[in-house]
């Protein structure tokens, strides 16, 4: 009952911060971004200070649900600009539902993870759009379309460092753990680092959902294990920045690509070590080196394509993504089943790759994969048998990878890495299924070339067939995820088998 009173006076007095800000707005002229950026930063407080009072999760979580509603009805009706700002974003209802997972996922254990992660929201966040507003185009940089500048995430990196330090040394809110003025300094800077890269690559209000999770899962780590992994950790975080320097200067991704490749690299490397790494490097660099070769061919063919030889963050999170997902899983349940998820998602993610760089080589004309028609070398469930053969090349080079360092796997049987072959195999031919079907796809008005991207050869091109959401990312996420599936069916018909012949 005393939580339930708690929470209904700091709702009121959110309800209160809002009607105040609006009024600011309306009556004194006040830029609605600048309103928004105090109510985004005294609702964080609020936040935090809710979650050291009190007890119980579930009167957060309705609270946080509703507001979270009610934000989306006011920003679909225009309604409370105040919290909104100029800019379309979504971020006012991102705000309440990460703060609602952190609360299921973390509370009452890890109070300080959830507190920690709402206020870098509020200050650091704020910090980066409060510099990056005040100083204009000097320094502006865009990822995806939302402009950021240099001098905004370095504001974002110096509040977020000093905002962790203060709360890790001095237990603010007297949740009992103590850290070295040392552990403070080093668990900070390196989870300001994660958070600022997680910042800059937000797009839409984004950035509500993507720092608090980028902080709470690297400070959770380093919070719950010892120096000798936390110095793995750190040491992932530099050699994830020199990987995504490196690809960026070699123009094997584009920048918003290599920040996406920083944020995937950090989990992996840094919770998995080289046992995790050795499979996406193997993935990463054969498959970037495979994209320079025959540029000239390959070029004709990406008109028709939606995808660019310079990978964007998109295309890296639609590769990896479901990887580093069960990477993090894995960091929580230690079970060896998600390590051979993991490459079964890897090597769908190789097999469909290389069966694209290299089959777009071959001299033979490509075929529908649904009827065995002919059809323009680039069009989407197009297949070749050099790329059959090149998909299956692709999953068996994973399924290597992942044999290779495992000496603590040394009583495994081999047919489970050949599960991984056969899902990485099948879940590219299922992806040029597809491509074949249900892909979205466009034609060029003026040429009729059928294409997968939105512009050809310098014109809009018109809606011609195919799921309006299910571009080629969502395709190549599609592949991932049925790699998994198809590994755990394997799975269970192993079983099953072996129930049968009992």
């Amino acid at each position: 009952m005393q939580d339930w009173l708690t929470i209904s006076w700091l709702s009121l007095l959110i309800v209160l911060i809002i009607g105040i800000a609006e009024g600011i707005r309306r009556f004194a002229g006040w830029p609605s971004e600048f309103t928004r950026k105090f109510v985004h930063v005294t609702v964080g407080i609020i936040s935090v200070i809710t979650v050291a009072l009190l007890q119980s999760a579930l009167p957060m979580i309705l609270i946080a649900g509703s507001f979270g509603l009610l934000n989306l009805i006011a920003l679909r009706n225009g309604y409370l600009k105040s919290m909104h700002g100029a800019r379309p974003s979504y971020g006012t209802a991102y705000y309440p539902l990460a703060f609602s997972i952190l609360l299921i996922l973390a509370f009452p254990t890890h109070k300080l993870i959830i507190i920690a992660a709402m206020l870098v929201l509020s200050f650091g966040d704020a910090a980066a759009a409060i510099v990056g507003e005040s100083i204009g185009k000097s320094g502006e940089y865009i990822l995806i379309k939302d402009p950021k500048s240099w001098q905004g995430s370095l504001a974002m990196l110096l509040v977020t460092t000093i905002t962790l330090f203060c709360l890790l040394k001095y237990d603010i809110f007297s949740l009992g753990y103590s850290y070295t003025v040392v552990e403070a300094i080093w668990y900070a800077f390196a989870t300001a680092i994660v958070a600022t890269a997680a910042e800059a690559l937000s797009h839409k209000g984004s950035d509500n959902l993507s720092v608090p999770f980028a902080t709470a899962i690297i400070l959770y780590f380093f919070v719950e294990h010892t120096q000798s992994e936390n110095i793995q950790l750190t040491q992932a975080i530099l050699y994830a920045l020199i990987a995504a320097a490196i690809s960026l200067k070699l123009r094997f991704l584009a920048p918003s690509g290599a920040v996406a490749l920083f944020l995937l690299a950090v989990p992996i490397f840094g919770f998995g070590g080289w046992q995790w790494s050795i499979p996406i490097l193997t993935f990463f660099v054969l498959s970037s080196l495979l994209s320079k070769i025959g540029k000239a061919k390959k070029a004709k063919q990406d008109d028709l394509a939606e995808k660019e030889s310079q990978r964007d963050y998109a295309q890296a999170f639609a590769n990896g993504g479901i990887a580093g997902l069960l990477m993090i899983a894995y960091m929580f349940y230690e079970n060896e089943l998600l390590f051979f998820l993991y490459l079964a998602a890897l090597a769908a993610a190789t097999a469909d790759t290389w069966a694209t760089e290299i089959g777009s080589l071959a001299r033979q004309q490509p075929y529908l994969i649904t009827n065995g028609k002919a059809v323009p070398a680039g069009t989407s469930g197009a297949v070749t048998n050099l790329g059959l053969l090149s998909s299956f090349a692709g999953a068996v080079a994973i399924a290597f990878s992942g044999i290779i360092y495992q000496s603590y796997m040394v009583n495994q049987s081999i047919e489970l890495f050949l599960f991984v072959v056969a899902a990485g195999f099948l879940a590219s031919l299922f992806d040029s299924l597809l491509g074949a079907t249900v892909q979205l796809k466009y034609i060029a008005p003026k040429s009729g070339k059928v294409t997968e991207a939105e512009f050809y050869d310098g014109e809009r091109t018109e809606y011609l067939s195919g799921w309006k959401w299910l571009n080629n990312n969502v395709v190549n996420v599609l592949c991932t995820a049925s790699a998994v599936v198809f590994y755990v069916f394997f799975l269970l018909l192993t079983f099953i088998q072996v129930f049968l012949s009992m």
